[in-house]
Formats: structure tokens, sequence, C-alpha cells
């Protein structure tokens, strides 16, 4: 018993401190993941962050530790011929030399408002080669403590005890417990756990297998083309890696053509044109219906009656002019703009008192809530026009955003040049909407310029909602307000209450609108996230009120637990409005008012609010009755086609 102890032990202790470190590195990223962000994850969402976590952690800490035994190989040539102990001072220094560089950069490298990404990726560079030093140097000392105390009693043989990795599920373990008490009754520990390591095991099996057909691929280069020696491990690794990328990018065309076919579907519920003479597809429109895609004919068919709207207002109304232009309604940029305008006209919404460009999401929607607000408050006496630069959702239209972006310009500079030509007392109010990546693209038309594009394209009044992180006219705002906006025209509010809490001055001064819940992950989103500390998460004012205290950033994983937090934002019940995340309806109805400055009394908005819930619960019913109704029709056309064939095969037996 004692040899096979001895055996095993010498096993343990002849592991390399790479593994070890990383190790421990991994166990103390699973802790991490249990940290409470801006929005709660349900059961399998914990278990997939806690295993990917841990997997990211532990490849990163191992590559880091990597380049520490490559500067300890340096130091003294020859390790593998060395006494354990020896490779252990080693590998002290040499983690101690890296924890020294790894400050030196932190300090050079000092986060700054405004910073280059550059300089936020050494600086996180730097952390990490300080942080995997410090575990390198936790490691080996406490490896030395315990082989003394061990070597000191003689009971359990020396190299046996894991001390690194104990310590660090323990840490891992007080980290969840003090998580667990900042947000109570969120997923079960012990399940998470289970599950969250059972994804690592996975992910890790993943790597291991890629390493292994990385070192034969090198291995065949190094004895067939010596030539090549010098770039074997990375052919090797090029070489396992490729099917990979290649499976992930025929993954994404996958995701991508699948939803561009759902984009222009047709729903059972909108199968027929509109008949409102005053909307896109409808009996007066020169555009084909079945070009509108998904959203547009959601759109058009949704279009309030005049005696809809003065149910609710008790005034008489007209109908509301809906322009909707898909990306098959006409081939290019400039044929779009030029049918959008022709259809405006034939539908008349230069005759009306307002006009609203409203740039969509990446599906092509545009938000109801405020489509109908408008028309209710101002009677039906509007214009909206929405035009298509993408069929998916907005996170997978992110390579459609210039596409958007340009045509919101020349849509614009058409618009403007028409309005110029109408009598000042004949001329529609111009304002704007724009929601998620719909308010990216329209104010990214005016980037570099600030509120000074809005005035030079006519833009009186505009609402962006859940503005994404990646708006760089938003940056800009933000980061040099008085240079973008001068006369302080731009608000950013979370809430009404928070309108109602700025200085009226401001209030009156405000024209271009910015709604941004504090949970929002959308508006708080980028891949810089990963090596940069957001001044949402800062100890500071600008900390969000959503984010609880004491959490602080964390390279990569900050970055990993808001992706999860983008895929709760938008979790919505028809007819249910609430204002979380990324679903404003409960706040648009009263923000559509402030923002495009329309008429109306705490009564009859009272009134709208009940309408819009009703509308939205009536349509939802509606797309759930037409889609089972379809899906019955198919079935038993099915049916009456497999009795068609029995009766065909019996008569010909006959």
């Amino acid at each position: 018993m004692d040899a096979r102890w001895q055996r095993l032990a010498d096993q343990m202790a002849a592991r390399d401190f790479t593994e070890r470190a990383a190790t421990v590195a991994a166990a103390l990223a699973v802790g991490q993941s249990f940290a409470p962000s801006l929005l709660p994850r349900n059961k399998t969402q914990q278990a997939v962050l806690t295993g990917v976590s841990a997997s990211l952690v532990y490849s990163i800490a191992r590559t880091a530790q990597s380049l520490i035994g490559t500067v300890a190989e340096r130091l003294k040539p020859g390790r593998d011929g060395q006494s354990f102990n020896d490779r252990r001072k080693l590998a002290a220094t040499a983690n101690g030399i890296a924890v020294l560089t790894g400050l030196a950069v932190q300090r050079t490298m000092q986060q700054r408002r405004g910073e280059p990404v550059k300089r936020a990726v050494l600086r996180t560079a730097g952390w990490q080669l300080s942080a995997t030093g410090a575990l390198g140097l936790t490691i080996t000392g406490l490896n030395a403590g315990v082989d003394a105390v061990t070597d000191r009693y003689g009971r359990v043989p020396r190299g046996l005890v894991p001390a690194g990795f104990l310590v660090g599920s323990a840490a891992a373990a007080a980290e969840i417990v003090w998580y667990r008490r900042q947000q109570p009754g969120t997923t079960p520990v012990a399940r998470s756990l289970a599950e969250g390591l059972g994804v690592m095991a996975g992910v890790s099996t993943l790597a291991v297998a890629e390493r292994a057909g990385a070192h034969a691929v090198s291995s065949w280069v190094r004895r067939n083309a010596p030539g090549f020696a010098g770039l074997a491990e990375p052919i090797g690794h090029l070489a396992t890696l490729g099917p990979v990328a290649l499976l992930v990018w025929g993954g994404l065309e996958g995701v991508y053509r699948r939803n561009e076919h759902g984009g222009a579907a047709v729903e059972s519920a909108y199968s027929a044109p509109p008949t409102s003479r005053a909307a896109s597809g409808g009996p007066a429109s020169s555009i084909s219906w079945e070009t509108l895609g998904r959203e547009g004919r959601r759109f058009v068919n949704m279009t309030m009656a005049a005696k809809e709207i003065t149910a609710v207002t008790g005034q008489r109304a007209k109908e509301p002019v809906r322009v909707f232009i898909g990306l098959d309604s006409a081939a290019t940029v400039d044929a779009r703009v030029s049918t959008a305008m022709d259809e405006l006209e034939a539908l008349g919404a230069f005759d009306r008192s307002l006009l609203c460009l409203a740039s969509p999401t990446g599906t092509g929607y545009v938000n109801y809530v405020v489509a109908e607000t408008l028309e209710y408050l101002t009677e039906g006496d509007c214009a909206i026009v929405a035009m298509q630069y993408s069929l998916r959702p907005s996170f997978l239209s992110l390579d459609r955003v210039h596409l958007g972006r340009e045509q919101n310009r020349v849509l614009l500079h058409a618009i403007n040049g028409r309005l110029r030509a109408t009598p000042a007392h004949a001329r529609p109010r111009l304002v704007a909407l724009g929601e998620s990546l719909g308010a990216f693209t329209l104010q990214d038309a005016f980037l570099h310029e600030g509120t000074a594009g809005l005035h030079r394209a006519g833009i009186e009044r505009a609402l962006f909602i859940g503005t994404p992180a990646e708006s760089g006219w938003a940056e800009q705002w933000r980061m040099d307000p008085e240079r973008a906006d001068p006369d302080d025209e731009v608000v950013q509010v979370a809430s009404y209450e928070e309108w109602l809490e700025l200085p009226e001055e401001a209030r009156k001064a405000a024209r271009y609108l910015l709604l941004s819940h504090h949970d929002d992950p959308i508006t708080k989103y980028t891949p810089v996230l990963a090596v940069q500390a957001p001044e949402w998460m800062s100890s500071g004012p600008e900390r969000s009120p959503a984010m609880p205290e004491g959490v602080p950033w964390r390279p990569f994983s900050t970055f990993m637990l808001t992706t999860v937090d983008v895929l709760n934002a938008s979790q919505v019940v028809p007819g249910r409005f609430e204002a979380r995340g990324h679903d404003y309806r409960a706040d648009l109805a009263r923000f559509t008012q402030i923002a495009f400055d329309l008429p109306g009394d705490d009564a009859l908005l009272a009134r709208v609010e009940v309408a819009l819930r009703r509308r939205e619960a009536l349509w939802a019913e509606r797309r759930v009755v037409a889609e089972q109704f379809a899906q019955a029709r198919e079935s038993i056309q099915r049916q009456l086609k497999s009795w068609s064939a029995v009766d065909g095969a019996s008569g010909g037996a006959a």
C-alpha cells in the first residue's frame, strides 16, 4: 500500500505547474460565474455559463503559464533534467517576474476615458500575466508548505495533497455563497455546479482532442517537411481548428439563411393585403405586398382605421399613413428610396401634420406601441415611413448597419428636399424614431455631426429607444456633450420618474430623447467589455443602479455574464407591458408624447394605454388562432391526400 501511495504521489508531484495553476484559475472562474448581473438567469443558462467560463479561463491561464514556463526555461535551460525542488524554485522565480511585469504594464497603461481598444487589450494582458503569475506563486508556495508538513509528520507522501485545487475550490465556494446572499431565490448551487462542471468536462475533452490532433499533425510536418519544422505547431493547430472554423462558419450561414427565410415568411394572421388606402401594399399602393417581408406585412396590416382612433380619443380622425419598403421592394438603396418617396406622395403623407421616419430593428420591426400612440395623439393626422435593411434579428444584423445608415441618409436627404420645396405653413413636422439596432443605424447617419446633423436633416424631434452601446453618435455625445450638443438638446433617461427629476429648463430644451433602462444589456453590451471596465460598473456615480453593489468588473467574465443578459433582454408577454431590460412598452405612450411634443392630457393617455394593451393582446390572439387553423388545415389536407392514395391503390387492385 505504501509503495502504491508513493507512486501516486510521485506522479502528482511530476505534474507541470502550468496545469496546476490553470486548474485553480478554472475553480475560481466557477465562483465568478455566479456573480449577479443586469438580469436574472435560468438554471440551464447558469450551468452553461459556469462550464464555458471555467473552460475559457482554464485555456487562458494555461496559455499564460506556458509563456511563464518559457521564461523559466530561458533562466535555466534543461528543466526536465532538474529535480522537483529546483523546478519549483525556477517556477517561483519566473512567476515572480510575471507578476512584476504585469503590474508594470497595468501601471503604465492605466485606464483613461475614451482610450483606444489596443491600450485596454495591453492592460488586460498585463492583468492576466500578473494574475496568472500570482496563481503560480501561490501554487509553488502551497506545494512547498504542504510538502514540508508531510515530510515532518510522514503520514501522507509528498505531493499527494492537491492544496492548490482545494484552496481554489474553497475560494470559489465562498464567492458563490456570498453572491447567493446578494440574490436569494436564484439557481440552486448544487445543480448548477454539477451541470456546469459537466459542460466544462465536455469543452475540456474537445480541447484535449484538439491538442492531440495538432500534435499529430505537427509531428508529421517535422518528419516529412523539415523545412517547415519551425512552423509545425501553428500548422498543426490550423489543421485541427480549420474544420471547426468551417463548421462554425457553415452554422452561422445556416442561421442567417434560416432567419432571413423566417423574416420573409408569410404569417397566417397577415396572409392578405391591408384594406386601408393609406397603407403600403393596400389598394392605393404601388408596392407589391409580397415584397414587404414578415415585419412589413405586420406593420401595414396593423394600421388603425379612423373609427378605431375616434373610439379612444372621442375626436374625428383621419386614416393614418403607413409606408413600408421591404428589402425586396427594390434592388438598390437609391431604388428603394425612390420607391419610398413615390409611395409617400401617392398615399398623401406630405399632406399630414406630422411625418415620422422610423428606423426599424434588424428584422424590420417598427414598434407598434409608438406607432399607435402617435396615431392616437395626432388623431390619425400623421404618416410613418420605414425602410428595411435586414431580415435577421438585430444581433445577427450588425453587418447590415452600414446599409441601414446609408438608406437613412439618402431617404432623409430626399424628404428634406421635398419639405423645403413645400410652403412653411403646409409643411409637416419631421420627427424620427429608432429602436435598438434601428436607433444605431439612424444615429450613425449623423456620425461626427452631433445634433448639427439632425438639424441639417430637418429632424425637429427624435425618440431613440434602447440605443446599443456600439452607437458611435451616442458615444461621441457622452464623451464630449458640449461639442456634440452645444444647446443641451439631447437627454438620456431610464424612466418617467427620472424625466420629472430633471430641471425644468432641461426638459424644455430637450428635443432628442434617449430612453435607456438601467438594466437593459443592449445599451451596455460591447466586445470591449472583455478587456475594459465600463463606467456602468465603476465605483462612482456612473455605476448603473441595476448592478448590485460589491460586484466588480472582471476581464472576460463580465463580458460572458452580459452576453447571457442580452439573451434575456426581450422576454415579453402580450398585453402585459413592463419596463424591464429591453422591453420598453410600459414607457412608450408617455415618452412618445414627450419626445414628439404631442397634445393629450392624463385622461387621454390612460385611455390610450388601455387601448394599446387591448390591441396587442388581440393581435397576439389572432396570430395564435390563425397559426393553429393553418396547421389544422394542413393536417386535414395531408390526411385527405393519404386517403386518396389508398383509394387509388385499391381501385388499381380491383
